[in-house]
């Protein structure tokens, strides 16, 4: 849909569809100090088995949003060109209807305001003026994943894994850091509407693994 006319070339220098200008990355691994030779509950015996050898692990994630890249799905130019219609943003215009600190995630309310671009109804025998991609970024990004694992040495030759891990551990509602979550076509009567779409919810997995 964001294909750029060969005669055009020079309009595919734009930011990167994958573009997230800040990651920040935190990862941890902690031994619980609880059980025998632990300064906590320091002592053998069944409480050891129970409480003693547990690892705590987490990822944390936190990252500013990706660009959008907007189209146009009436585009009345030759298929010899093999190219889409990308609309640029008017001068001056601002290309949000709501700003992102105040959008309700109210699938009816449009993100976007369609009268600061160009508009759809100009896309005959014109590309548009529109960059491939967009320097428009949509919303950020932040998850953690915690891991609770315990390794009892069965013998010399097996052990035991016990692992319990919560994946989105807080439950934090994100959007997918695709372009799916808002229609970027111009031309659709829903332009800069939220689709519904989100990151998976918390998930709990818990799991035992034999080795040897």
């Amino acid at each position: 849909v964001s294909a750029i006319s060969p005669f055009e070339l020079h309009r595919n220098y734009s930011l990167s569809i994958n573009d997230i200008p800040q990651i920040f990355n935190a990862s941890l691994v902690y031994d619980l100090p609880f059980g025998k030779g632990e300064r906590l509950m320091n002592r053998g015996g069944i409480l050891n088995g129970l409480l003693g050898g547990w690892q705590l692990s987490t990822i944390f994630t936190l990252q500013s949003g990706s660009p959008f890249q907007f189209y146009s799905s009436y585009c009345n130019v030759p298929s010899q060109f093999a190219a889409g219609c990308i609309p640029a943003l008017l001068p001056g215009a601002h290309a949000f209807g709501v700003s992102k600190s105040q959008f309700n995630f109210n699938p009816g309310v449009a993100l976007f305001n369609a009268n600061a671009f160009q508009p759809a109804s100009t896309f005959n025998f014109n590309f548009g003026e529109g960059p491939r991609v967009s320097n428009i970024f949509g919303f950020g990004y932040h998850d953690q994943d915690i891991a609770l694992t315990k390794t009892v040495q069965l013998s010399e030759r097996f052990k035991l894994e016990f692992r319990g891990e919560f994946y989105n551990a807080w439950n934090w509602p994100s959007f997918p850091t695709s372009l799916g979550p808002f229609v970027t076509d111009l031309n659709s009567p829903t332009f800069g509407n939220w689709t519904g779409a989100v990151d998976p919810p918390r998930n709990l997995q818990v799991a035992m693994r034999l080795f040897f």
